[in-house]
């Protein structure tokens, strides 16, 4: 394949990422997915998933299309469907349409489709192409992918901290820690999940509602572990007692593909231990306690020596205001994006 192909494949792909961005807030359960046709004279049409029960991202570019599918070229982010479920095969629908040939960001590992998509295609003399820009489409479908692969929500603990390393003052203070444009973020990040985590010590002392400021529609359900009382902002909520590694195997069986957990140290500790945390958005103010009695990020026992350290991988940072955003990817997630 000459450059020139690999260009226009690459800008082809990239065109079907930006659709699928614009579904994510409201495909979930469902994989949010990109499609992108690419016609016999460079006619392009472009769809994203609709919201459940609705088109997946493949029928509603081809309903956008206003020329001949026949011979054209579909670049989808993720496994065209093969089962029947709210709506038809996509696959069946791509043989129907004439399509000659499909370039897939990443297999689906959902068990109703996992390479049957792409053996439908296959079968019925499309050419196929796979792992085009992988690594950036499972990284942004990677709550799905986590969800489909080991049945429970994908879980992001989100911690805003001094550069210390202290989550809240020797007297429990932590209102606010970091500035405005950090706490725009976290909004949009609580947007974008299912189900919001924290712990009955953080709701007695600091009373949060932990609504998505500014995405009202969009606010999660919200789960705290222990005794909730009636008057608390955070209400409606689910008192939770027990194991949390029950918890996300009963919410992933529920549909939850994100979790966010937002809670103090103890309980953070508690999900970094069970090996469920998938990512850390750790939020950096610029600021010292200056002392060794503040509150930390995780309470309990720690590695006793540096080989036993709890490792993560730095896969973005970014500047918030004064704060910065480091978004941090456990080993196995990392492992996984990259293909390994």
């Amino acid at each position: 394949m000459s450059q020139t192909s690999i260009d226009r494949d690459r800008r082809a792909m990239r065109l079907a990422i930006l659709a699928s961005r614009e579904a994510r807030k409201h495909a979930r359960p469902n994989p949010w997915v990109g499609a992108v046709f690419v016609g016999r004279d460079g006619e392009v049409s472009s769809g994203a998933t609709r919201p459940p029960g609705g088109s997946h991202a493949e029928v509603v570019a081809r309903d956008r299309c206003n020329f001949d599918l026949k011979g054209s070229t579909l670049y989808v982010t993720l496994e065209p469907c093969s089962h029947h479920g709210k709506t038809p095969p996509c696959a069946e629908m791509l043989i129907k349409e004439g399509v000659s040939r499909v370039v897939i960001g990443s297999l689906d590992p959902d068990e109703r489709v996992s390479g049957m998509g792409v053996k439908l295609l296959e079968d019925a003399g499309i050419e196929v192409e796979l792992g085009l820009l992988a690594s950036e489409i499972r990284a942004d479908l990677a709550p799905y992918l986590v969800h489909r692969q080991l049945r429970r929500p994908f879980t992001l603990l989100k911690v805003a901290a001094t550069l210390d390393g202290f989550i809240a003052a020797p007297d429990g203070s932590s209102k606010w820690i970091t500035g405005e444009e950090s706490r725009k973020e976290v909004a949009r990040l609580r947007a974008y999940s299912d189900v919001l985590i924290t712990g009955a010590g953080t709701v007695r002392v600091d009373d949060p509602s932990m609504r998505a400021h500014g995405y009202e529609d969009q606010s999660p359900r919200r789960i705290v572990l222990g005794e909730i009382s009636p008057e608390a902002k955070i209400n409606p909520a689910t008192s939770f007692r027990g194991d949390i590694g029950e918890l996300m195997a009963n919410l992933g069986e529920e549909g939850a593909i994100v979790a966010m957990v937002e809670a103090g140290a103890k309980v953070a500790k508690s999900f970094l231990d069970q090996g469920l945390v998938d990512q850390i958005n750790l939020f950096l103010a610029p600021k010292f306690l200056g002392g060794s009695d503040g509150i930390s990020i995780f309470d309990g026992t720690g590695a006793s020596n540096i080989s036993k350290s709890y490792n993560f991988d730095i896969a973005t940072s970014n500047r918030r205001g004064s704060d910065i955003e480091l978004v941090l990817r456990s080993k196995w997630l990392s492992a996984f994006i990259e293909g390994a």
